[in-house]
């Protein structure tokens, strides 16, 4: 289907320091990731990091240049 095109391609080109809302309707900010896995670090305080898989990526926001 076209959306998994779309998937594919969304979580193929995550990168650290990219914002990026998850399945789960959380807001965070990529710090570290391997293949199939990111490490989300969430809220202000930056003491809440998180490690999920990619496909629990819905959304990404490219740091600004």
């Amino acid at each position: 289907a076209a959306s998994d095109v779309y998937k594919r391609q969304l979580l193929a080109s995550v990168a650290v320091g990219d914002s990026v809302l998850t399945s789960s309707g959380f807001y965070g900010v990529i710090i570290d990731m391997t293949d199939d896995t990111v490490i989300v670090e969430f809220g202000s305080n930056k003491n809440c990091r998180i490690p999920m898989q990619k496909a629990a990526i819905v959304e990404i926001e490219k740091p600004e240049a």
